[in-house]
């Protein structure tokens, strides 16, 4: 019995497969397109990847407030201040003489601040904050106040004077507080007015009587421990201030308005001195406390000192590595692509996308990984476990060991690349920019010779 022709034969396989089929044509261009909606796909489990590492971000800086909340408090130390309150008389409009009364603020002509700060790291499960103890010595001295600049007909209570001291946290204060006001040693006590122009925590004593006070300068020394976390500022309060910190801690970041006019840091810590005048403030060496309403804000705006900041966390890094992934798998699956239209290689879709898959989840190995054994071996780890399982599956995918290890030692480059950029912070983009412009000028370079209108895969051999 002999064969019967169909009606309709269906001619042989000729040109593209788009990895779809072991069968049918197309054109490269196809591919081409099929892999570019496959890495645009990838940019949704890249995003949740990112917000995982912003969630465990988040719970990080959640913690360390947690712990600053039972430790101490960022800390801001203003004054002393002295307050002077004084009756000032009025006529309604019956003529009746009434009273009210207000305060005079005044601060010091010389002041001096020396700050000992030493650090430390408290953990609360695998999260970490830094937190530190503060001995700060306070000193300088105050001009014999005058009250000629006050309205006529006033009347200063100049027995009622007190001393402020304030800090934003006094709850983590160690011992109890005195000051040496004119070589007389005065206990500070919790509470003071109400002055509109102090904010946090406040300690105050009375004074001697200042219309008694014979010098025409007025000596004081403040000394003080506190505990905070995050950061330790000041307030430039006299006509000439001088501050200095002295920490163990190697990585300070200095803000606020002024910064230092000298400092070193080194891995034993860090020395940082400031000297300032009135003249870069924004409120006046003395005030009527209810008429200078901006005087708050002004020295709120005026603080300035240093954060503790912890080295760049593995938080920041291994977000800012997440931020390159679909740029991995773009490098990965051009590579690919060229081998397929070289080799005359069929490899599906579906294996683009297995491969992409091993590729994102690198950053969530990463993030994983470093927050128990630290960004530089997390990296490290993750990036030779994903390069393995890569080079395994495409040695059979690619049919030669010597195509899947080009794979391999792409990644590794790729990755290398990456951990140099992250170490980067002035030169981040420029690196980044060049090693882009290096890696297309190759690709370009690979594929100068190649038809690509000549690209057709080869029909497969007819059987008898």
């Amino acid at each position: 019995m002999s064969d019967t022709p169909t009606d309709n034969p269906r001619p042989p396989s000729s040109g593209w497969s788009l990895g779809l089929s072991t069968s049918g044509s197309g054109a490269p261009v196809l591919k081409v397109v099929l892999i570019l909606a496959v890495v645009i796909g990838f940019l949704i489990p890249l995003a949740m990847i990112r917000d995982v590492i912003q969630e465990r971000q988040s719970r990080q800086r959640s913690v360390s407030q947690e712990i600053g909340q039972v430790w101490g408090r960022q800390q801001a130390v203003t004054g002393p201040v002295l307050a002077v309150p004084f009756r000032q008389g009025y006529a309604v409009e019956d003529g009746t003489l009434r009273y009210r009364d207000r305060t005079a603020v005044f601060l010091p002509d010389r002041y001096v601040v020396g700050a000992e700060v030493l650090s430390e790291t408290r953990s609360r499960g695998i999260y970490e904050a830094v937190v530190y103890t503060a001995d700060i010595l306070l000193s300088g001295s105050f001009a014999a106040p005058n009250a000629d600049w006050l309205a006529e007909g006033t009347e200063v209570l100049w027995d009622q004077a007190v001393v402020i001291v304030t800090a934003s946290d006094l709850r983590s204060l160690d011992g109890v507080v005195t000051i040496d006001w004119n070589g007389q040693p005065i206990p500070l006590q919790p509470g003071a007015p109400d002055l509109e122009a102090l904010s946090g925590g406040r300690m105050s004593a009375p004074v001697p009587d200042l219309a008694a006070t014979p010098s025409r300068e007025i000596p004081f020394e403040v000394r003080l421990t506190l505990k905070g976390s995050e950061s330790l500022e000041f307030v430039p309060m006299g006509r000439e201030s001088q501050v200095s910190v002295t920490s163990d801690w190697p990585d300070p970041s200095f803000s606020g308005a002024f910064l230092p006019d000298g400092h070193a840091i080194s891995e034993s810590g860090f020395d940082a001195t400031w000297a300032l005048s009135y003249y870069g403030r924004p409120f006046p060496q003395q005030w009527i406390d209810d008429e200078h309403a901006d005087a708050s804000a002004g020295i709120r705006h005026s603080r300035f000192g240093v954060h503790f900041v912890q080295p760049v966390s593995a938080y920041l890094q291994s977000e800012r590595s997440a931020k390159h992934g679909v740029l991995f798998i773009i490098f990965t699956f051009a590579v690919f692509f060229l081998f397929e239209t070289a080799a005359g290689l069929r490899i599906h879709i579906f294996q683009y996308g297995l491969v992409g898959m091993s590729l994102s989840l690198f950053y969530l190995l990463l993030i994983s990984l470093a927050e128990h054994l630290g960004f530089a071996m997390a990296y490290g780890i993750g990036a030779a476990a994903v390069i393995g399982q890569v080079v395994l599956y495409t040695a059979r995918v690619l049919a030669s060991i010597k195509r899947s290890a080009t794979i391999g030692a792409l990644l590794a480059a790729l990755y290398g690349g990456l951990f140099v950029l992250m170490g980067l912070e002035d030169f981040a983009l420029l690196f980044g920019s060049v090693a882009l412009f290096v890696a297309l000028g190759a690709v370009m370079y690979v594929t100068r010779r190649i038809d690509w209108y000549a690209i057709r895969r080869p029909a497969p051999a007819a059987t008898g």
